[in-house]
């Protein structure tokens, strides 16, 4: 039975202290080195980084396994990635005494991941949600200037019919504004979009006395006061959206971050006996694993337990069902797995020791 967690549990085992200890030497970097950076002072600092990487400490907190990797100039990526790799072999080096066949069917049945993947998993889950990138994301100015200049070029061709073709005192940057046809609209998108250029440079500056002076400007030189309004409301409404983004990104509080990957952790347990009772399920009925076809039923479960989730106890849940089991008869599966399957899925759904 799960039990209630109120945090994400992090196991400390003997391939982590390893492969600490051998990003170390690979930056070759000594022990006491690693103590200093850390914030320890040198002599109990060295004592603590040797328990470590001799796996005698056993509870070290996740975000000081991710400060050793950054002193290393170690990826927190790679370093799950070699776990999983060293969970995979030593979930598989006992088949070699097997038989083919034998060996088969033990990996159907016992198929990955293993507690301690569920375990890393979650707290890969919960390092994207702290860190979601490797360093912090910044304004991208040229590229917001691309899209301010695809949406003042929509913009001034949608008012294009009230532009006066010429400029009072054009500016040096529209010196090609010319009265003459065919030719007026182009150069007044041009001045606009030198305008727009001009102010978001401005405004990236928080240069408010820079923007009334270019206002007045272009609006001595000819360009529409209203229509240099709009494009200042653009402008700023591209830039407020491209922080909104940015902001959403940043690291979220640490009892939501534990809530998040708590409720996927559960649901990466409850999956994972969801997968293996499937595989029991085909092997016993003989479904070739071939073709990915073990995947597809797996894929089938994965949507049924969605389902579940959304319509349980509601009255349409079994059209729901009836609706995913034709389509997946459409793709060439068989109707009567489809069935198994999500009855297996249904049971552990609803059972109280998931």
């Amino acid at each position: 039975m799960v039990r209630k967690m109120t945090k994400i549990d992090f196991v400390f085992t003997k391939e982590m202290a390893n492969l600490l200890k051998k990003g170390r030497e690979k930056a070759n970097l000594s022990q006491v080195e690693i103590a200093k950076r850390i914030g320890f002072a040198p002599k109990s600092g060295k004592i603590y980084i040797s328990l470590l990487e001799n796996g005698k400490i056993k509870n070290p907190s996740l975000g000081f396994i991710l400060r050793y990797l950054s002193i290393c100039g170690e990826s927190w990526t790679e370093f799950f990635k070699q776990l999983d790799m060293i969970d995979f072999k030593l979930r598989h080096e006992n088949l070699s005494a097997c038989g083919h066949a034998q060996a088969e069917m033990i990996a159907q049945i016992h198929p990955p991941p293993t507690e301690r993947k569920i375990q890393r998993d979650a707290m890969r889950y919960e390092i994207g949600v702290e860190f979601p990138s490797k360093e912090k994301e910044e304004i991208d100015f040229e590229r917001l200037k691309k899209i301010i200049t695809d949406k003042v070029i929509a913009l001034v061709n949608k008012e294009e019919s009230t532009l006066t073709p010429t400029l009072s005192h054009p500016p040096a940057e529209a010196k090609h504004w010319r009265a003459g046809q065919g030719r007026g609209c182009d150069a007044a998108i041009a001045a606009y979009q030198k305008f727009a250029s001009e102010y978001f440079d401005f405004l990236a500056t928080l240069n408010k006395a820079g923007m009334k002076m270019l206002t007045e400007k272009y609006q001595r030189a000819g360009l529409k006061l209203n229509l240099m309004v709009k494009i200042k409301k653009l402008i700023n409404s591209v830039l407020r959206g491209e922080i909104k983004r940015i902001e959403a990104k940043k690291p979220l509080p640490t009892e939501k971050q534990e809530k998040m990957a708590i409720g996927f952790t559960r649901y990466r347990i409850r999956m994972e006996r969801i997968e293996a009772a499937v595989h029991k399920v085909l092997c016993e009925l003989g479904v070739q694993s071939a073709m990915g076809r073990f995947a597809l039923y797996k894929d089938f479960a994965r949507e049924c337990y969605g389902i579940l989730k959304r319509y349980y106890g509601k009255e349409s849940l079994g059209e729901k069902f009836q609706a995913i089991t034709k389509r997946w008869v459409k793709e060439g599966l068989e109707e009567d797995v489809l069935l198994k399957v999500r009855d297996v899925t249904i049971k552990i759904f609803t059972s109280k020791n998931v």
